[in-house]
């Protein structure tokens, strides 16, 4: 991105360094990474931070979003993961600030982004049934699988903010592992920073299974045999003090005579 979305009009402090600004080698290579700065101004709005004028920040997101459409062109991006990440991003973004203080929420409320954008006002519900649509689809919806994920992780609620806070995290988490699991791994916290070689080889060394199946086979043969001992000697104890309630009589005196 060429710039970020500015909360504070005019007078806008200095960005903090971000990745496209610090790292020449940097390449945007999804739809993520294409809303990175976007997602930072999210941040910034969940932690209070208000913008001027809704005009003009309704404005400045639009042409943040064109450079957004762009940026995805150029990765041959399909567009209908660029329409869904949109969306999804839109529905963030309105909730944030319908849901806050500002004073720019009046006006907001009259004209917010999935209106202006998409002619829509029920994007709390929308952006679940999209979801569910990329989620059918599976890693062929990665892309925008993984933005609906984000807009999650920073808070949006939509339709779930009525039903309480255990079913989205269950959906968050579960569409967590589904990305993970598409990518084949978990992905690292920095993916463009890659370990050393010295703390990959060891991260890579792993015990062999067959030692970890002896180990295993070894305590529960010592759980057997301990086990079987404690039981018998309780046994043993146990029946004891009947040992002697039936006594065989003695012997009586047999006495044979042979006649010639």
């Amino acid at each position: 991105m060429s710039y970020a979305p500015s909360l504070f009009g005019d007078n806008a402090p200095a960005p903090l360094h971000t990745p496209a600004s610090t790292d020449a080698a940097f390449q945007a290579r999804s739809l993520l990474d294409l809303l990175y700065d976007g997602f930072f101004m999210l941040f910034l709005l969940k932690n209070g931070r208000a913008p001027d004028s809704a005009s003009e920040f309704s404005t400045k997101i639009q042409e943040f979003l064109s450079d957004f459409e762009r940026g995805a062109k150029k990765l041959n991006i399909a567009a209908e993961d660029v329409y869904a990440a949109k969306f999804a991003y839109c529905a963030a973004v309105d909730e944030m600030v319908l849901s806050s203080q500002f004073k720019i929420r009046a006006d907001w409320e009259r004209r917010p982004l999935q209106l202006v954008l998409f002619g829509e006002q029920l994007a709390g519900e929308k952006f679940f049934q999209y979801l569910e649509e990329c989620r059918a689809q599976g890693a062929a919806r990665l892309q925008s699988l993984e933005v609906f994920h984000m807009c999650l992780l920073l808070g949006f609620q939509g339709k779930y903010l009525l039903e309480g806070p255990e079913k989205l995290a269950y959906l968050t988490a579960r569409l967590g592992d589904e990305i993970a699991h598409m990518k084949g791994k978990r992905a690292a916290f920095a993916p463009h920073w890659p370990l050393p070689d010295q703390i990959a080889h060891r991260l890579k060394r792993e015990v062999p299974v067959w030692a970890i199946g002896a180990v295993f086979a070894l305590v529960a043969l010592l759980g057997y045999l301990g086990l079987n001992t404690y039981l018998k000697d309780k046994t043993l104890q146990a029946l004891a003090p009947y040992s002697q309630v039936i006594k065989v009589g003695p012997e009586s005196a047999n006495l044979t005579i042979s006649l010639p």
